[in-house]
């Protein structure tokens, strides 16, 4: 299906239509639950097919329309008209991927002396050969390998030995947009679930690796034109929970999960990545430690409390607890929007007491175990 178009351009539906039809279709008619909504054109009429869906044959289109959509038509009064498609494009011109369906709705109009034949015509020259709709079975006709616009006119137009009007029952329009390249889609799937686990990690969307210059800020990603996540650098994210599983981020060598408030061992999916060299924190399964290439960095441990020999004089001392991490980090930005700098003024006293409060908390946090895994 949708083939004709090149393999490096992927089609975004711009209109769907089904002409002639009285509500939506979609699934069951439709196997693929594509939407088509009804549509009437300017001047012409519905007109009711008499073909029953269970007789209708759509294996002669390759994009293979429901019965429920080609069973009624739009038509026009004779064959001075003509049916223009309102394609919906833009106003600048755009690459175009159009399907056109026909299907005869009265089987008279195959006998003589009568004849229902038309083409496609494209800013007033013939783009196809004379069409002539069968009945219980299915013509189709794709425009492709042109540039189109609001301004580009498309046509049906009987010809000149047609007894009757033009007949369409459904046309779809697509834009053709050439496809970048992308991560992998294995670290794709992996990050998705990372991010269902831990919300504080649906503030980055897009791709994570490409374009460099807005790349996700806790994953380190390989060159190449298919770039693989090499490094997930989540530590101090506040993530709690357990680890779900993100086995198919196989080309992972580096993950840093300390400071967080993961629970339970590390699972032991982490051993089955092959190139895993480098894991900081966390109860160490058996799969892991048998890796001899791999770099096992424990949690940190409190140092020891020691007993003086002397009692001390007796003072009261006001501990204050480190201050809570802050999570609310910032996504980086989309590639089209400009970052603009911030700055801040202040006193030299306020200076000072920001500096006593950051060495009082460095060197509390120094003392305490900030992440552990039970």
């Amino acid at each position: 299906m949708y083939t004709r178009g090149a393999s490096d351009y992927a089609l975004f539906r711009q209109k769907r239509l089904a002409l002639g039809a009285q509500q939506l279709i979609r699934y069951p008619e439709d196997s693929y639950d594509r939407r088509w909504v009804p549509g009437y054109g300017l001047f012409a009429y519905q007109a009711e097919g008499e073909a029953r869906i269970s007789k209708m044959d759509v294996s002669g289109a390759e994009d293979n329309p429901p019965a429920a959509v080609v069973q009624n038509a739009t038509t026009g009064n004779n064959t001075s008209e003509y049916f223009e498609l309102y394609t919906y494009l833009p106003d600048f011109p755009v690459q175009v991927y159009i399907t056109t369906f026909f299907s005869e709705v009265h089987p008279a109009a195959l006998t003589s002396p009568n004849k229902r034949s038309f083409e496609i015509y494209v800013d007033e020259q013939p783009y196809s050969k004379p069409i002539v709709p069968p009945f219980e079975s299915v013509i189709e006709v794709a425009i492709t390998n042109i540039t189109a616009s609001s301004k580009t006119s498309i046509t049906l137009r009987p010809t000149a030995d047609s007894t009757l009007p033009f007949l369409i029952n459904a046309f779809e329009v697509y834009l053709l947009s050439k496809v970048g390249p992308a991560t992998d889609t294995r670290d794709m799937e992996g990050l998705a679930v990372l991010q269902v686990q831990f919300e504080v990690l649906i503030i980055w969307s897009g791709d994570p690796c490409l374009p460099l210059s807005s790349s996700w800020e806790w994953v380190q990603c390989s060159t190449g034109t298919i770039p693989r996540i090499i490094a997930l650098n989540l530590s101090s994210f506040d993530l709690v929970g357990p680890l779900p599983d993100f086995s198919s981020m196989d080309a992972l060598v580096t993950i840093d999960l300390q400071d967080n408030s993961l629970n339970g061992r590390i699972p032991d999916f982490l051993g089955s990545f092959p190139n895993l060299k480098r894991l900081f924190n966390g109860t160490i399964p058996t799969s892991l430690s048998k890796n001899k290439k791999l770099e096992l960095t424990p949690p940190q441990t409190p140092p020891p409390t020691t007993t003086e020999t002397t009692t001390p004089p007796t003072t009261t001392a006001t501990t204050t607890p480190p201050p809570p991490y802050n999570n609310h980090r910032t996504p980086p930005p989309a590639a089209d929007v400009s970052q603009f700098g911030s700055g801040s003024g202040s006193t030299d006293d306020s200076k000072n007491n920001a500096l006593l409060s950051i060495l009082v908390a460095a060197t509390i946090q120094a003392l305490l175990l900030i992440t552990y895994f039970p």
